[in-house]
């Protein structure tokens, strides 16, 4: 009898083992992690909590692991609020995670690496950008000027002209620009009126002897780093229209001093001609005759020594037009009055037009952006045309990564004194410049 009671209890006793085996082993639990839009979630980590049991997504957002009846599940993903869910016996369950702000550390872009901001001892500046874009311009380097101290920005003024930048001054009798380092490239020119403020994502200025460190001498009068890699996004398309436009106007000019009048006109250079002690020249007295009463002419710019006409004295009264003709021997109409300043100096629009189109799936995401910006100076015939595209786009397969990140930008710049000083005479010269006698459209 006792044998009996002996097997039965060990029978009793190798079935209850099995069956706490078999509880504390669980059921396959599986399911579908989405975001809150519906997307399918890869790489979240599910985890049984309270155990070393954990599993994380597939491409398709599907996970299965072994977690007891009464376990409890958790869901974690950066850029979602995590999630935790009980088992209660159930063999499929499918969570949605909504998509959570997070706040990033400043950093700054130092060279070769990314530091925080509080870790940097060195004269490093940020642009806040977001204050930058509310000023218009063709260069991106015009918008640091008065944003960064220690760093001036001079410009002639006329669309797409050069920018001339300065950190903490002039240091050198020869090149005293700093180096651009474009997308950690540099660049050899400083004109970089080929990119596109619109695309720029942070600016850094390295002030000081440390960026000597990382790029040698060419970093002596400092570095500016720019960085355009927007990127995109997963999600279905997104296109992003920006239209600015605006007029630019001169306030005052030379229209406060200048005459209009050609007969006042004489007079200036009858009095300029006496204070000097000399006489008035053959040459202003063929133009309006007799200097105590003088009269507009009818033909200008034509030399009293050239062909002239005499009366029965001998008297030069003028030129004899049937020598000359127009436009070969300079002869013109004489003007009543021309107002140089308001010919040549007037309203300038501008226009900067932006379209950007992103999106993305599980494992590429793409990001192009189109830019046309338009500038007019403020003196006649003074222009500046740029047209761009820029395509930046990125593809995961399995552990490898690639893209690509392109721009192409066209301009066309007319007129204006872009990069050379003008001469004190002007084009025309000393005794035609600002002449009111002289008609519009004339040399």
């Amino acid at each position: 009898m006792q044998k009996v009671y002996r097997a039965i209890g060990i029978t009793f006793l190798f079935l209850l083992t099995l069956g706490g085996t078999a509880l504390a082993q669980g059921t396959q639990v599986s399911g579908t992690v989405t975001s809150s839009t519906g997307e399918k979630l890869w790489g979240v980590t599910v985890r049984v909590r309270g155990t070393q049991t954990q599993t994380v997504t597939d491409q398709q957002g599907r996970y299965s692991l072994v977690a007891p009846a009464d376990a409890v599940l958790t869901f974690a993903e950066i850029g979602y609020r995590g999630k935790e869910q009980p088992v209660n016996g159930q063999a499929t369950i499918d969570v949605a995670l909504e998509q959570a702000p997070t706040m990033l550390q400043e950093v700054v872009v130092t060279g070769y690496t990314s530091q925080r901001r509080g870790d940097i001892t060195s004269a490093i500046s940020s642009v806040d950008l977001a204050s930058a874009d509310k000023q218009t311009s063709a260069s991106v380097l015009q918008r640091l000027d008065g944003r960064v101290p220690g760093v001036t920005v001079n410009s002639s003024g006329s669309p797409g002209s050069r920018s001339t930048v300065r950190i903490r001054g002039v240091s050198s009798f020869q090149n005293n620009d700093p180096l651009y380092i474009v997308d950690g490239v540099p660049v050899q020119d400083s004109y970089i009126n080929w990119l596109n403020p619109d695309d720029i994502t942070s600016v850094q200025v390295l002030k000081d002897a440390s960026a000597a460190s990382i790029y040698g001498s060419r970093a002596s009068n400092g570095v500016i780093i720019i960085e355009t890699t927007k990127k995109g996004v997963s999600g279905p398309p997104r296109a992003t229209l920006r239209v600015r436009t605006g007029v630019a106007t001169p306030t005052r000019g030379y229209d406060d001093i200048l005459l209009t009048d050609p007969l006042a006109y004489f007079q200036v250079v009858k009095a300029s001609y006496a204070n000097a002690g000399q006489a008035l020249p053959d040459f202003w007295k063929a133009l309006f005759g007799d200097p105590n009463n003088p009269t507009l002419p009818k033909y200008i710019f034509a030399d009293p020594t050239t062909n002239p006409t005499k009366n029965t004295f001998g008297q030069v009264t003028g030129a004899d037009l049937s020598k000359y003709s127009y436009p070969n021997n300079l002869i013109m109409q004489a003007s009543n009055g021309t107002n140089w300043w308001k010919q040549v100096f007037g309203s300038a629009p501008v226009g900067d037009y932006n379209l950007d189109v992103s999106g993305g799936g599980e494992d590429n995401a793409y990001s192009v952006s189109m830019n046309y910006f338009t500038q007019d100076g403020t003196a006649i015939y003074n222009t500046f045309r740029r047209g761009g595209v820029r395509a930046n786009t990125s593809f995961n397969r399995g552990r490898l990564n690639f893209g690509e990140n392109a721009a192409l930008s066209l301009e066309s710049h007319t007129g204006g004194i872009p990069d050379d000083a003008i001469g004190e005479d002007g084009i025309v010269g000393k005794n035609i410049l600002m002449q009111p006698i002289v008609p519009v459209y004339d040399i």
